[in-house]
Formats: structure tokens, sequence, C-alpha cells
């Protein structure tokens, strides 16, 4: 295993609004992983299915090498390619028409673009309050003003080394969302948990 294996971004991540980043920094701080979260004033305006393509088409996501250079990912000149690197896209799917959402879901949104072979859509049906009160997670709905507040605390940011209790958070969180069809947020957390095991 080379020494700079974990230097490298593995993953990039754009999330819809403040409590995916809350989430998704939880996730990322507990497994001590090389994470870039994408958020528009860190989720406090919302990024939607609808402005995707306008926001790839865009730097430094319009090309291979602009993404490489700008996340720090590994990058492969002869093959032109990223190595190593997923950029995962979490969105509520209750803010754009059905033909969109199903283009979002199935990945057809991205065909043509440059970075189509490294996005993974992942949805939260219809957003995700829906799906965390589904799983147990949350147990009552709450007021945008306090989303913030809230998240935060069933979603802490972990600035202690990694211990087997910061990965049991995470294991205890992805088995509620387990079995759970309006979501596929589990694609997500597996893909860390492989980067761990990889990384020891």
């Amino acid at each position: 295993m080379s020494h700079n294996f974990l230097n490298y971004t593995r993953c990039a991540v754009i999330v819809h609004g403040k409590s995916e980043y809350s989430l998704v920094r939880y996730i990322y701080t507990n497994l001590h992983l090389p994470v870039k979260v994408i958020a528009k004033d860190k989720g406090k305006s919302s990024i939607q299915i609808n402005g995707l393509k306008n926001m790839l088409s865009k730097k430094p996501f319009k090309s291979l090498k602009e993404m490489a250079n700008e996340y720090v990912i590994e990058y492969d000149k002869k093959s032109k390619s990223l190595k190593n690197f997923k950029l995962f896209i979490i969105m509520d799917t209750d803010d754009c028409d059905d033909d969109t959402k199903r283009k979002y879901i199935s990945g057809e949104l991205f065909k043509g673009h440059p970075l189509e072979d490294y996005i993974v859509p992942i949805y939260n049906n219809s957003n995700l309050e829906d799906v965390m009160l589904k799983a147990g997670i949350m147990v009552k709905r709450i007021e945008d003003s306090q989303k913030g507040t809230y998240y935060s605390r069933i979603f802490p940011i972990n600035t202690d080394p990694i211990s087997a209790d910061t990965l049991n958070q995470v294991r205890e969180f992805a088995s509620k969302l387990n079995g759970i069809k309006e979501t596929n947020m589990l694609c997500f957390i597996e893909y860390c948990f492989g980067q761990i095991s990889e990384s020891l």
C-alpha cells in the first residue's frame, strides 16, 4: 500500500442542503476520510436536481483534469482518467418533475458528461426528512429554521481519533437505512467503509 494512499481525495459529494451537509460531515469525520463536500454556502442555500446540469457544465466539473487539480484526485495521464474516485450527488427528489427525477436516479441526466462514469446519484424520496422519519432516525418533522441545529445534534462532528465506537455509530446509522426503499444512501456509506478497509 503506498504511503500517499489517503492523501488523494477518493470521494467528493455534492449535497442538496444543510441537512445533507451535516449528514456527510458526520460520516466522514467519524470515519476519518478525506471527503470533499460541495455545497452552496455550507448548505444554507440549496442545490436542486434541476440545477445540476448547469452546475456540472462549469469549472472544475467540466473536465477530468480540472477536477483532479481542484480536488487532489489521482489522475492517470496515460488513460486520461481519474483513479479510485467517485462523485456522489445527494438530492431530494421533490423539487423536479417525474421525468427529471427518473433521469437523475438512472444516471441518464449525466450522459455524455466527462464525469459520467464517476457520478453516483443518491436519492431521498421525496426528501431526506421523509427517509429519516421512515428509518426511525428522526421522531418528528421539524421546522426549516431549526434544521441546522437539529441535524448537528443528531449528526455530531467527530474530532477524536477513529475508534471502534465511531465506526459503530456509522454502522448503526447504516443499519437503520437498510431496507428503506426511498433512498440508496447505503451506496455512499458502503463506499466510505470500503475506503477505510483498503487503507488499513
